[in-house]
């Protein structure tokens, strides 16, 4: 009998699937990880720019609207775009994980009353998936030509995808760990639909960033004309 994995591909791990000894571990490294975010948010440059507090706000909204939305491909299996590439290369890894963390306490409020795995949720499906995005985002600084193109595939659209799925793989390993599911379920169920996965969130962030960045650069924090462009 297949069991419903949809809250793996999507939003939540209830509170009543996790020992309590991780709860408690979840919601401290959450709470560490907001401190240093809020420590380093370039918050002087968004409270002194009006149309950067409109633009981060607007993000968060529609993110929530989109963490609500779940298109199933099969019974049992979810999905959402999670934004988190998005918002570590429009506003920088310490807003991203700020804004993303309203986001999914807001989805918490609507959605679930278990607030004892915030700190758990936060971890896999906005920590994990915002450090890799700007690791792939520094790697590319050092390793990779200054070009265009290079931004929008390998730190956009690769890195939306490779950050999605490190998100859900932390997860699967997670549930393996503590026995929450059998690994031949979790394969079948979960691991399996990965690249089905993605691929959307590779292709909606890869999109949304090669529009802002033609049109509005302004609001993608981490695109350098000088560096990209000029002189190319």
């Amino acid at each position: 009998m297949a069991v419903d994995l949809s809250w793996l591909i999507g939003l939540h791990i209830p509170a009543a699937m996790l020992p309590a000894a991780l709860l408690w571990v979840g919601n401290i490294l959450f709470m560490l990880c907001l401190v240093l975010a809020s420590l380093r948010a370039p918050w002087r440059s968004l409270l002194n720019k009006p149309a950067n507090q409109h633009v981060f706000l607007g993000a968060v909204v529609i993110l929530l609207t989109i963490w609500g939305i779940k298109a199933g491909i099969s019974p049992g299996l979810g999905f959402h775009h999670l934004g988190a590439t998005l918002f570590t290369l429009m506003f920088g890894w310490p807003l991203a994980v700020i804004g993303l963390s309203i986001t999914l306490c807001a989805s918490f409020l609507l959605q679930t009353s278990e607030w004892t795995a915030l700190g758990v949720n936060g971890m896999l499906s906005i920590v994990i998936p915002v450090l890799v995005s700007h690791s792939i985002l520094r790697l590319s600084h050092k390793w990779l030509p200054d070009n265009f193109f290079i931004y929008i595939f390998i730190c956009a659209f690769f890195g939306a995808g490779i950050a999605i799925a490190a998100s859900r793989l932390s997860a699967i390993v997670l549930l393996s760990l503590i026995s929450a599911y059998p690994d031949e379920q979790l394969i079948e169920e979960a691991v399996q639909y990965l690249p089905l996965f993605m691929f959307p969130e590779a292709f909606v962030t890869g999109m949304l960033i090669t529009i802002f960045v033609v049109y509005r650069p302004e609001w993608v924090a981490t695109f350098d004309d000088d560096r990209y462009i000029k002189g190319k």
